[in-house]
C-alpha cells in the first residue's frame, strides 16, 4: 500500500495543472482577506475575528471547489491518456489503486485547505492588529468555523473522487461536480417548494454541508450536514470502486 500510495503522490505532484488548481485554490482567500484587511473601512466598530472567520469561511466555499476540482482531474485523466492501464498492471489489485488514490488526494485536501484557511487568519489578523483592529481566535465559534471550513475541503475532494471513479471523463466529472451546488440542488429545492416540502431541501448534501460550515442554523446544521455529505461522498466512493472491480481499464 505504501508504495501504490508513493506512486499515486508522484503522479499528483508532477502535474503542471495540479499545482495551478491548488495554487489558485490556496492563494485566493488570502489575496481576498488581504485587501479586505488593507482597505476595509473600520470605523463603524472595526472587524471582530467572527466577521474575519465568516469571510474566510466563504472564499473557502471556492476553494473547497478547486481542491475536489482537482481531485477529480487527478483520477480521470488516467482513464483519458490510459496510464491507468501499467498502475493497474503493477497493482492488480484494484481497491489498492483506488484507496492509495483517495488517501493522497485527502491528505493533499486538507493540507492545502489548512494553508488556505490558517494562512488568510495569520494575514488578516495581522494586517488588522495594524490598524488597531484586535480579532483572536478565542472569540467564539471562530476556531470552529475555521476547522468546519477545512473539512468542508476534505468533504469536497470525496464528493469529487466519487463521481470521478464513476463518470472517468474529466469535463464531465468537473462539471457535475461544480454544477451540482450552483444548480442542481437549486432545482430540487425549487421542485420541493412546487410540492410543498420545503423541509426537505435541508437533506440535500452539498448544500447542507456548506450551511454546516458557516452554522448560521439554516438545514441540518453542524456536524450533522458534514455528516450527510461525507456519507454521500464516502458512498460513492464505495459504489465507484464496485465499479471499478468489473470494469475494463
Amino acid at each position: 500500500m505504501l508504495s501504490t500510495m508513493r506512486s499515486e503522490w508522484i503522479k499528483l505532484t508532477t502535474v503542471v495543472v495540479h499545482w495551478v488548481l491548488v495554487l489558485i485554490a490556496v492563494l485566493f482567500p488570502i489575496v481576498v482577506v488581504t485587501l479586505v484587511s488593507l482597505f476595509g473601512d473600520l470605523d463603524f466598530g472595526g472587524i471582530s475575528g467572527s466577521d474575519l472567520a465568516s469571510l474566510i469561511v466563504g472564499l473557502t466555499v471556492v476553494t473547497a471547489m478547486l481542491l475536489g476540482t482537482t481531485a477529480a482531474i487527478s483520477i480521470t485523466s488516467e482513464y483519458s491518456h490510459q496510464t491507468i492501464r501499467p498502475t493497474y498492471a503493477a497493482t492488480p489489485k484494484r481497491v489498492t489503486v483506488v484507496t492509495a488514490k483517495v488517501v493522497v488526494v485527502t491528505l493533499g485536501g486538507v493540507f492545502a485547505a489548512a494553508v488556505a484557511v490558517f494562512g488568510s487568519w495569520l494575514v488578516g489578523s495581522v494586517i488588522l492588529a495594524t490598524r488597531d483592529s484586535q480579532v483572536g481566535l478565542t472569540e467564539d465559534g471562530v476556531i470552529a468555523s475555521l476547522v468546519a471550513a477545512v473539512v468542508l475541503g476534505v468533504l469536497v475532494v470525496w464528493f469529487a473522487c466519487g463521481l470521478a471513479l464513476i463518470i472517468r471523463n474529466s469535463p464531465a466529472t468537473v462539471s457535475l461536480l461544480l454544477l451540482w451546488p450552483l444548480l442542481v440542488e437549486n432545482l430540487i429545492v425549487l421542485v420541493l417548494n412546487v410540492l410543498k416540502q420545503p423541509g426537505a431541501a435541508d437533506w440535500l448534501p452539498y448544500s447542507a454541508a456548506i450551511n454546516a460550515t458557516t452554522d448560521s442554523g439554516i438545514g441540518l446544521g453542524r456536524p450533522e450536514g458534514q455528516i450527510l455529505f461525507g456519507a454521500v461522498g464516502l458512498a460513492l466512493i464505495v459504489f465507484g470502486t464496485g465499479l471499478e472491480a468489473r470494469r475494463d481499464a
